[in-house]
């Protein structure tokens, strides 16, 4: 059960971004700790893994930098005053509205960002990159015609 609305529409955010990544071809996975700066990790196959923060969007904004003025980051844990993605280097940022829409930004384009948070009518999103995934059918149906042109061209 959720304590408090705030964690159940983070969590919905990071289920709808993790499976539109699913369905983009990529495997997803899951930091082991909450304390990791980044939410998802993207195996992008010969690119490596990429790192995604995902934010709940309120209205038209993505915080790209949260300011935790103070706040313990666990019981017994280190005070973090802010916490600047790009800083740390986090390749992906992706906003979720109330109605499931993702933004995507890259690295490159909300680190050149100045403010703290920013508004995705401002600043259009970035692809995130689609991986082709063939069907099981299609390949075998490839291996195939190739083996039956293979076996046409020794009978002939």
């Amino acid at each position: 059960m959720y304590r408090d609305r705030s964690n159940q529409s983070g969590d919905i955010s990071e289920m709808t971004v993790y499976l539109d990544m699913i369905k983009r071809g990529w495997i997803v996975s899951l930091p082991s700790s909450r304390d990791a700066v980044y939410d998802l990790v993207v195996d992008m196959g010969k690119a490596g893994f990429q790192t995604v923060q995902v934010k709940t969007m309120g209205g038209n904004s993505i915080a790209k930098v949260i300011d935790r003025s103070g706040e313990r980051v666990s019981v017994n844990g280190k005070v973090r005053n802010s916490l600047d993605y790009a800083e740390h280097g986090i390749d992906w940022l992706a906003g979720v509205t109330k109605d499931g829409r993702i933004y995507y930004y890259k690295l490159e384009t909300y680190g050149k960002i100045k403010a703290k948070s920013f508004s995705v009518n401002k600043y259009p999103s970035d692809e995130f990159p689609i991986n082709e995934v063939p069907s099981r059918h299609t390949v075998r149906q490839k291996n195939t015609e190739k083996n039956s042109r293979l076996l046409v061209t020794k009978v002939a």
